[in-house]
């Protein structure tokens, strides 16, 4: 039975046009995927649906009752609800007062109540089967248990239909395993889920159906048998991707060596090689010390002991300055926290680490100058934006992060260290970066690339070093081992 429809609806801002005649359903019990590239309209359907944005023509059917005017709170009481990539949760609060904040908000007896609303909890948390502390504060739990934080607030909400914003985003496999197991649980009583991903793998695992989008338009929705994740690229960009064989620029000569690198309660002893022309591979679980390695390779956390040579020579890498300085650039995992300035302009964001280079012998800006690099590194990189002066927040994810990956080009670094540099960007702007990274190889550059996307690595690392509990562990050429071999090695951690 259908839970909810949209038809033929169109939304604009100012003259831009996010949906054109979008139509798009879900049936109870559904778990229905919604992808397609950054900018498509996903975001402004979702909110439509969720009662964030009101849409400027078109119908909105919820069990088969047509709406008209459609706030936030009314999607709740129709039982839809959204849980956005960032959760939104508050971090200070213990975990019952997370999943009961609506209720508690508005009930002046909530002290006498709180036994209740525990009662209630443990009942749902029962029922999925999983161990939540509920007077643990949200901060003390890892993402995995902070989702199922958010689901439980939604079934306690009675929603019938969440929305699911990119929910494997910081999940391990095993993780990724226990959720999609939960929504399958829940699939059975009837609650529908739409879900938001990048990861076109798991659309097929887990969806029943697939809406794809581009362009502020609907352009398919299928069955997922009837689907591979090659047609769906082939519909979310318009044209088939192809990919050439990937052949190794690198050379033997060392260009960046580690020796004993070590900070407590991060990493010890690490050691290892980086050639020229060479991109090497971090695999391992979160919290392995893969981001903390790069943050002190860069200066940002420096190590507490060890040494690290460039082309020989030993420096000293205690600051983001020592790190530019001698040669070294760092794509963060966090673009929007670490790599950007968010309120800035795109141009100052391009511009930033290579301001120097159009200063006056007066030491004033050359604002002409700037803005014409500027524009050839734009260019370059393919990013889409309608002028310099915009605000670089009103890019999509995959245009930010060719930005941050612009930024630091400019200044034509020896090492770039790229973290999760393809997390939450779509299939084009992603092939867009490995495209990137294999000809900066073939320049000579030494690139370290830490990813939790193991097909990802094996496609574009020369070899791939995996990390466990602080400790450099096994290696391998990218080309002596397969993903599923690769997974098992990494789950016995």
């Amino acid at each position: 039975m259908q839970f909810l429809s949209v038809a033929n609806v169109t939304k604009k801002f100012g003259g831009v046009t996010a949906l054109n005649d979008v139509s798009f359903d879900i049936n109870e019990g559904e778990i229905h995927g919604l992808v397609g590239e950054n900018g498509c309209g996903k975001s402004t359907l979702m909110k439509i649906i969720a009662g964030v944005e009101a849409r400027d023509r078109g119908t909105l059917t919820v069990k088969n009752q047509s709406v008209q005017r459609f706030t936030a709170m009314d999607a709740v009481k129709q039982g839809i609800g959204i849980i956005y990539q960032d959760l939104s949760l508050f971090p200070n609060l213990t975990v019952l007062e997370n999943i009961y904040i609506s209720q508690m908000l508005n009930d002046r007896k909530a002290l006498v109540h709180s036994r209740t609303y525990q009662e209630n909890v443990e009942k749902i948390i029962a029922q999925l089967g999983i161990r939540l502390d509920l007077d643990a504060t949200v901060d003390e739990l890892p993402i995995a248990k902070q989702q199922l934080v958010a689901i439980a607030r939604a079934l306690v909400n009675e929603s019938k239909l969440i929305i699911l914003d990119e929910p494997t985003t910081a999940l391990t496999r095993s993780e990724i395993n226990s959720l999609f197991a939960i929504l399958r649980q829940l699939k059975q009583q009837g609650i529908a889920f739409i879900f938001i991903s990048h990861k076109l793998n798991e659309l097929l695992e887990i969806c029943d159906r697939v809406t794809v989008m581009r362009d502020g338009k609907v352009i398919d929705c299928q069955p997922t048998a009837q689907l591979t994740s090659g047609d769906i690229e082939n519909l979310m960009l318009g044209y088939a991707l192809t990919f050439e064989t990937r052949q190794s620029s690198a050379s033997q000569d060392v260009l960046l060596s580690v020796r004993h690198l070590s900070k407590r309660n991060s990493f010890q002893d690490v050691s290892f090689d980086l050639h020229k022309g060479e991109v090497l591979g971090i695999a391992g679980l979160l919290g392995a010390g893969r981001t903390e390695l790069a943050m002190a390779l860069f200066g940002v956390e420096p190590a507490q002991s060890g040494e690290i040579y460039l082309q020989g020579q030993r420096v000293e890498i205690n600051s983001i300055h020592t790190a530019v300085k001698n040669g070294i650039a760092y794509v963060p995992e966090d673009r929007l926290a670490q790599g950007l300035v968010m309120e800035q302009s795109i141009a100052a964001n391009a511009a930033i680490c290579t301001l120097d280079h159009y200063l006056t012998p007066m030491r004033l800006l050359n604002g002409r100058k700037m803005r014409e690099t500027v524009e050839g590194l734009l260019k370059g990189m393919q990013v889409k934006y309608g002028s310099q002066d915009q605000p670089i927040r009103m890019l999509s994810g995959g245009n930010q992060q060719k930005v941050v990956l612009a930024k630091w080009l400019a200044m034509r670094p020896q090492v770039f260290i790229l973290d999760s540099p393809t997390v939450g960007i779509d299939v084009g702007a992603k092939n867009y970066i490995y495209q990137t990274v294999k000809a900066k190889a073939q320049e000579g550059m030494g690139i370290i690339f830490i990813s939790d996307e193991l097909p990802e690595l094996l496609a574009n690392c020369d070899r791939i070093i995996m990390m466990q509990r602080g400790r450099l562990g096994k290696s391998w050429r990218s080309d002596e081992i397969d993903n599923e071999t690769l997974q098992r090695e990494i789950e016995r951690q």
